[in-house]
């Protein structure tokens, strides 16, 4: 006997999924669901059309708190197969900008200055048919999580929160949250688990690195204190801490270092040499 097929009618097409793939969606995008949480997870992925193993939906969960999870494109995704859509747009609010929104008219007013300053914030505006159209505006200042990414991609983030909030409202999506909605903290503890799990450890400095190192330190005069002082300035990690990697950088550094100075001292010695050499030749004069 095959696999049992298992059919999740959608909006437009059928996903179906055999005890398989019921299995290694189990195992991989909702790992740790109960058989309730898993059916509640399945549900949601069928009815707004989003595929777990193309990481459109997934599930997290730490002690009692789960979440069913998508992100911006998955809200996008959903709202595009709607008739009634007819369109998103959003952009960042600046210093400098001419920004003004007239609720009662459901009217933006966006004019970019030509000096623009710090992030303000960011709106969104999505049309459906039928319907006036659905705006929000978020305040970078309330949003913004302060954190590796926001920091390198402060415009896009804060762009895609008030989408989020914008298709949530206009089409009514329940059950699903994103990364903007809930904060950083699932990410950041999903990132830590990660790291832990999948990522080897660095080997720490093996014994002979350090006396290499501490042999290239006693060559340049270097005292413990002055060689803890070099590495936090050179590595800006405590010397301490190095791994094996860090350590090598660390080897190259000092060694550099000793290779100066060693072409300094013979760059003097030729100049002594020559001062020597001179000074015979006008005696001999």
């Amino acid at each position: 006997m095959g696999n049992k097929i298992v059919e999740l009618p959608q909006q437009n097409n059928v996903l179906a999924y055999d005890s398989r793939q019921i299995e290694l969606i189990r195992n991989t995008v909702a790992k740790g669901a109960t058989e309730d949480e898993l059916s509640i997870f399945l549900y949601l992925s069928k009815q707004y059309n989003l595929d777990p193993f193309k990481r459109e939906i997934w599930f997290t969960k730490y002690g009692n708190q789960t979440n069913i999870m998508t992100s911006r494109d998955g809200y996008l995704k959903f709202a595009q197969t709607s008739a009634e859509f007819e369109g998103l747009i959003s952009f960042v609010v600046q210093e400098g900008d001419v920004f003004e929104i007239d609720a009662a008219e459901y009217k933006i007013t966006h004019r970019f200055g030509t000096k623009r300053g710090r992030i303000i914030g960011a709106w969104a505006r999505c049309d459906r048919k039928g319907k006036k159209p659905f705006i929000s505006y978020v305040d970078f200042g309330e949003y913004n999580q302060n954190n590796m990414i926001w920091k390198k991609y402060p415009s896009a983030m804060i762009q895609k929160v008030a989408e989020v909030f914008v298709l949530k409202r206009a089409f009514g999506i329940n059950g699903l949250v994103t990364r903007e909605e809930i904060g950083d903290e699932i990410r950041d503890e999903t990132f830590t688990r990660k790291y832990k799990e999948e990522i080897p450890k660095a080997r720490g400095m093996k014994r002979e690195q350090k006396a290499e190192i501490w042999e290239l330190a006693k060559n340049k005069g270097m005292e413990v204190d002055e060689l803890k002082q070099y590495t936090m300035k050179e590595l800006g990690i405590p010397l301490s801490n190095l791994n094996d990697e860090q350590a090598d950088a660390l080897i190259e550094t000092l060694s550099k270092g000793k290779k100066e100075l060693n072409e300094n001292m013979e760059d003097k010695n030729s100049e002594e040499n020559e001062e020597i050499k001179e000074l015979a030749l006008s005696k001999k004069e």
